[in-house]
């Protein structure tokens, strides 16, 4: 394994190659990232993981120092499932002191986890757009617990013409159904016996709009005051097409839930994808 701490190196290196899989990651690496590896091994001989906490796409100087960091940790185990080149640039190799260039993305951007985050989506897209150019992967993976950054990851490579096909992989969750997750580790040990509500009241919203039970929007506000009653605190539960991440039409089949509540001091994230037949 070979493990590659600048850019210019990573250029050198990957110069002689084929056109290869990537992973980015922050680290603190799970199951989850692990199985989008494997599925990138499955593609191509050689795969590209890079490991890079991004400052821009914190909200809070507090949360980006509190996000753990687990670098030796994670390469040991990298090196165990054989992965060719690991990227792990210091901040300073990556971000430009100026970095003036913004990316204007689209409108569903600033809703949902963006209309929480202010510019998180802007810092994420900044380090991908950098990432792709470095790497120019053929292919790249991501989870799908991360839904609006893959959907907007997705826009960003079909609008700027990159030849690389996003691939999207199914959420890995624990035996009680929590979406396995870096910020997992935060949770204080009664939070993480609560935290799988989260998918529990999403299931429950999900039958609910399959059955047509209840308007929509009645569905998202008796499930935030529900888990709010529980002690979370909700950004929101929202109901969308899987397709535009706009609210859903009358006929609409590719559903989606997407919900975000903080529990503790830990913000959690999750989605339930599924199909309605007329």
């Amino acid at each position: 394994m070979h493990v590659i701490y600048h850019q210019d190196e990573l250029i050198k290196v990957l110069r002689s190659l084929p056109r290869m899989a990537f992973v980015p990651t922050m680290g603190n690496l799970h199951e989850g990232h692990l199985t989008l590896i494997e599925e990138a091994k499955k593609r191509k001989d050689h795969v590209i993981v890079s490991i890079f906490i991004n400052p821009l796409q914190f909200n809070s100087e507090e949360d980006f120092q509190k996000y753990p960091r687990t670098l030796e940790h994670d390469l040991s185990m990298l090196k165990k499932i054989n992965v060719s080149f690991v990227f792990t640039p210091s901040e300073n190799d990556i971000i430009d002191k100026s970095n003036t260039i913004q990316i204007n993305l689209p409108e569903i951007a600033h809703d949902l986890c963006g209309k929480f985050r202010p510019g998180h989506f802007n810092g994420v897209a900044i380090i991908i757009c950098k990432l792709f150019n470095l790497i120019q992967p053929e292919v790249a993976f991501f989870g799908k617990k991360d839904f609006q950054q893959l959907f907007l990851i997705k826009e960003i490579t079909r609008q700027l013409n990159y030849p690389i096909e996003i691939i999207g992989i199914d959420t890995i969750r624990d035996q009680d159904g929590l979406a396995k997750s870096s910020r997992n580790n935060l949770l204080t040990a009664g939070n993480r016996k609560k935290a799988p509500q989260l998918f529990e009241i999403m299931n429950n919203m999900k039958e609910k709009v399959i059955e047509k039970s209840m308007p929509i929007k009645e569905i998202e506000e008796t499930a935030i005051k529900h888990l709010n009653g529980s002690g979370w605190l909700v950004d929101y539960f929202s109901i969308r097409s899987a397709k535009s991440l706009q609210k859903p039409l009358h006929d609409e089949n590719h559903m989606i839930i997407l919900g975000a509540a903080t529990l503790g001091s830990v913000r959690l994230i999750d989605n339930i994808e599924f199909c309605i037949h007329h």
